[in-house]
């Protein structure tokens, strides 16, 4: 399609048509658009070298260091509040209850020994409640302090009474 050399340009055609020729910059053809990439840099005109200040290399953000140590210094405000709470007290072995104790030595004697005239127990204090672990109480038998070995089964805490001696 040509155009009289006196009549201005339609909507249709090109105000400033390419000269005929090779392009002006090497990879691109003489079509619309040459001129954009030529004028602005094309794909990748704004990447690596855009980021990089003038100085040479790039500012690390101190942000995510910031935002670690704070999570660093809540987490272990949040562990030392829950140790002093006493969350952590049932990770600690358990110890069996004295007076529970003392009373099961008691109804042991009377009921699997036959022994009547039982009294005053005294278990030691703070005895873990593991398997196997023994230790003895005092009880009063008739009037006579008699010892008996107490040892511990498992965790429930079940325990085994010896006879008293």
């Amino acid at each position: 399609m040509t155009q009289p050399p006196n009549q201005q340009p339609g909507w249709w055609q090109p105000p400033n048509p390419p000269p005929p020729g090779p392009p002006a910059h090497p990879g691109q053809s003489g079509q619309y658009g040459a001129g954009f990439a030529a004028q602005y840099g094309g794909f990748g005109a704004f990447g690596e070298q855009a980021s990089v200040p003038p100085g040479g290399k790039g500012r690390r953000s101190k942000r995510p260091l910031l935002i670690t140590a704070v999570t660093v210094v809540v987490l272990a405000a949040g562990v030392v509040t829950a140790w002093l709470l006493g969350a952590f007290r049932g990770m600690v072995t358990d110890v069996l209850e004295q007076d529970s104790l003392q009373d099961g030595v008691l109804a042991v004697l009377r009921d699997s020994y036959g022994e009547q005239d039982v009294q005053n127990a005294r278990c030691p204090a703070d005895q873990p409640a593991t398997n196997g672990t023994t230790f003895e109480c005092t009880v009063d038998v008739a009037g006579q302090q008699k010892t008996v070995s107490v040892r511990v089964l498992n965790d429930q805490p079940e325990v085994e009474v010896g006879m008293p001696r």
